[in-house]
């Protein structure tokens, strides 16, 4: 596997930096830890069996956590998202070149989750979830000279997949309304695992 870095994951990091100041000085009531709305976003580094390749992945997301007792919470949240992933394969005959280029692009979960709140800031969770993805294909086809069409013949095999997700993680509330979280994702589809680190503002 290798792992390309862009300017896009610096992007990102920025983003989450910027979004975890301005939300920290946002001002308001103060939310009750763990139980309410929620908006936030994420990003993370991720691989996939598919491609057999590495990148990253950066989107936004909302949910909302429900206190079932002191300690236990359940919830639903929902993400949309996109990748950095991509793959080029090339292949040459003696009549022409084809070649496939292949990314992930943005995908759109929905997930329950269900925590247990350690101590006053701090959640661990697991969640269980469903994932609709685009695979992004598409394959060009150029005959060599002396051919009589030199035109490139290009075919679109792109398509959507739907998969389960499981994952689980750690949240832990910075400020009143503010919460950090680390989690990992695995998505059946593709064979995608993900790390990924993310901030919410809680109503």
């Amino acid at each position: 596997m290798t792992l390309n870095l862009t300017n896009r994951p610096m992007l990102g990091t920025s983003l989450l930096v910027a979004i975890a100041a301005l939300l920290s000085a946002a001002p308001g009531t103060c939310a009750e830890k763990f139980n309410g709305f929620y908006v936030g976003g994420d990003f993370g580094y991720e691989s996939s069996g598919r491609t057999n390749k590495d990148g990253w992945t950066f989107g936004g997301l909302a949910g909302f956590n429900l206190k079932a007792t002191d300690r236990i919470v359940v919830g639903g949240e929902v993400r949309l998202a996109d990748s950095t992933i991509k793959e080029q394969l090339r292949r040459e005959t003696a009549t022409d070149v084809t070649v496939a280029d292949t990314n992930i692009g943005r995908s759109i979960g929905l997930a329950a989750r269900l925590g247990y709140i350690v101590g006053e800031r701090t959640m661990v969770f697991g969640r269980v979830g469903w994932e609709d993805t685009r695979l992004n294909a598409v394959s060009t086809r150029t005959p060599k000279p002396p051919t009589t069409n030199p035109n490139p013949v290009v075919t679109d095999f792109s398509f959507n997949d739907d998969t389960l997700t499981l994952g689980a993680g750690v949240e832990h509330f910075v400020t009143d309304t503010v919460s950090l979280r680390l989690g990992y994702d695995w998505a059946e589809n593709f064979d995608r695992h993900q790390v990924r680190l993310g901030v919410a503002f809680n109503f």
